[in-house]
């Protein structure tokens, strides 16, 4: 391809923008406009008015009136930016030529499939474009291999680009501080391509290069699934998650879905939900399954059936568990009460203080009604006995620290699937007293003990005064 010089040549901005669309573009819901002094992200989720990035803003762009940024789509990734940054333009050169020479010599890439750009300051940025999307996970490790593999860098960095939270500025712009343009550069020489040519000669390059995973998805597929997570906000990577959270809790609060044709975003989103709470995969299928046959029919689309339904169950929780996506609030801290613990250090034994403490935070993020099954109760008190964990659950029961709110209930569907009876996972509500709103308080996440919380609130006289001396001496010294 002849390239043209920028001298006396005006780009096609429709090819060039269509390249955008084709190699760059994943979400156009948010994005960077750079300015003089900052980045500002736009998010149109999070204001009206905010437009999506379209066709006439990349136009902007090319031009060199407006600079914009991308970002991934929470998920998955069409290509992989190494942003290579250093104070020192001769350093970010010589960095640059060595992660060019590490990716072909050491990952195979072709050095035609190696495009490079000018940051517009000092530093340079890499990309690798998919011919298929990829999860972010294994463009990530892919990512870590190849900085292992460069080796240590000295003042500067080559950094990770996309990503749902940091984005990357799109070539061929005006860096709006430098004023320079953001030029392809020749990936032998470093030397800049004076042209909009460039773009229009870049293609794909095959996947296995990057992983030998063939993950199965088509691009209008990994759209469609990027589309449900946006909708139903549930990845780790999105600012508010409360919006799915409080939609999760409805659910299974009703017992089935609460709005027609919702079957897909609410499996997606209850998957999530599960993992978030520590559920085995098997018992998240069976939850999900029940929330679905407790719903009418007519809640669903004509021609869904309940084997497809447990078939996309499967296939949802296999790749919510696959991807650890959580939902909601499972690493934010929340708020213990002095009450609360001191109405902990009166249950009984130490297992059972330690399973209302556990109780009570996961009550705290998930709601008054939560689920929680053996297996879970069982990773949250540090033990390997299930029966442990009854006597702890049935003591505190009987001492009217909790309330089954769903108890040994079989699960007639899936019994009848196996053989053999199958329980439903327990539904727990604890019934301690309100706290007052300015008593002493601390936050809690989930590395907090309940020996490390008591002793932030309460002096040690109190805590003796409600554990036995051999616990104390063994368990709180």
């Amino acid at each position: 391809m002849t390239l043209q010089s920028a001298e006396n040549y005006q780009p096609n901005y429709k090819k060039q923008i269509e390249k955008f669309n084709e190699l760059y573009i994943q979400t156009r819901s948010k994005y960077l406009v750079q300015f003089p002094g900052r980045y500002i992200t736009m998010n149109k989720k999070h204001s009206e008015r905010v437009f999506a990035l379209n066709d006439s803003m990349l136009k902007k762009h090319l031009e060199g009136s407006l600079t914009y940024g991308i970002f991934n789509g929470g998920y998955f990734n069409k290509f992989i930016t190494f942003d290579v940054d250093f104070p020192e333009h001769a350093m970010a050169r010589w960095a640059t030529l060595k992660l060019i020479d590490v990716l072909v010599r050491n990952f195979l890439i072709f050095r035609k499939d190696i495009h490079v750009s000018l940051s517009g300051n000092k530093g340079f940025h890499v990309d690798l474009f998919f011919d298929k999307p990829l999860p972010v996970e294994q463009v990530r490790q892919f990512y870590d291999r190849v900085i292992d593999k460069v080796g240590p860098l000295q003042g500067g960095q080559i950094e990770f680009r996309p990503s749902w939270t940091q984005g990357v500025k799109l070539p061929l712009g005006i860096h709006q501080v430098t004023k320079r343009r953001c030029w392809y550069v020749d990936n032998l020489t470093l030397e800049p391509i004076e042209s909009f040519d460039y773009l229009l000669g870049v293609e794909p390059m095959d996947t296995t290069a990057v992983t030998d995973l063939d993950f199965g998805l088509t691009e209008e597929q990994t759209q469609e699934f990027e589309a449900v997570a946006a909708e139903t906000n549930i990845s780790v990577n999105v600012l508010d998650q409360s919006a799915a959270l409080q939609k999760a809790r409805r659910i299974l609060e009703a017992g089935r879905l609460t709005e027609s044709n919702t079957r897909h975003n609410t499996t997606f989103t209850l998957a999530c939900f599960f993992n978030s709470q520590g559920f085995e995969r098997a018992e998240a299928v069976e939850a999900i399954m029940e929330i679905l046959l407790a719903t009418p029919r007519e809640y669903f689309s004509k021609g869904s059936t309940p084997d497809f339904w447990l078939k996309e169950a499967k296939r949802l929780v296999d790749y919510a568990y696959d991807h650890d996506l959580s939902l909601g609030n499972t690493g934010k801290p929340v708020k213990v009460y002095r009450s609360e613990i001191l109405a902990i250090l009166q249950a009984g034994t130490f297992k059972q203080k330690q399973m209302l403490f556990a109780m009570l935070v996961t009550s705290k993020r998930y709601g008054p009604t939560f689920y929680l099954t053996t297996s879970t109760a069982m990773k949250m008190i540090g033990t390997n006995s299930r029966e442990t964990v009854q006597n702890a659950i049935k003591a505190l029961v009987k001492k009217g620290y909790v309330e089954y709110r769903r108890k040994g209930e079989i699960d007639r569907a899936r019994s009848l699937e196996l053989g053999r009876p199958r329980y439903k996972p327990n539904k727990y509500r604890l019934l301690l007293d309100e706290s007052a709103a300015d008593e002493p308080s601390v936050e809690v996440t989930n590395e907090s003990t309940v020996v490390e919380v008591a002793r932030q609130l309460c002096d040690v006289k109190e805590i003796r005064k409600y554990v036995k001396r051999y616990e104390y001496e063994h368990r709180w010294r």
